[in-house]
C-alpha cells in the first residue's frame, strides 16, 4: 500500500486477491488482520484476524491509527486496490 503508511505496521494488497476490497496490516512478530476498507465508518474499523502469535491482535491505538487512515485515504485505497490487484473475479 503506497497511500498509507501506520509506523510499526506492515500494510499491503495481495495481487489476485478476493473481494471484498481490503488491505492486510501486520505488526511483525504479533498480528497480521485484513481491512475491508469500504466497510470500515466513522466510529467503526471492520478488520478480520488472520493470525495471532502474541498480545490479542491490535491494541486501540493502533485500531485508531488504521481507522483514521483509511478514513483519510479511502479513494486512494480503492484507486490503489484497483492498479495494483487482480481479483479471481476479474480473469
Amino acid at each position: 500500500v503506497d497511500c498509507i503508511s501506520i509506523p510499526g505496521l506492515d500494510l499491503w494488497f495481495n495481487s489476485e486477491d478476493h473481494l471484498p476490497y481490503h488491505f492486510h496490516a501486520k505488526k511483525p512478530g504479533w498480528w497480521e488482520i485484513r481491512v475491508p476498507f469500504l466497510e470500515c465508518t466513522e466510529k467503526h474499523l471492520e478488520w478480520k484476524l488472520k493470525w495471532l502469535k502474541k498480545g490479542d491482535g491490535p491494541t486501540g491505538n493502533e485500531r485508531k491509527k488504521i481507522l483514521e487512515a483509511v478514513l483519510a485515504h479511502r479513494t486512494e485505497l480503492l484507486v490503489e486496490w484497483d492498479i495494483k490487484v487482480r481479483t479471481e473475479e476479474d480473469k
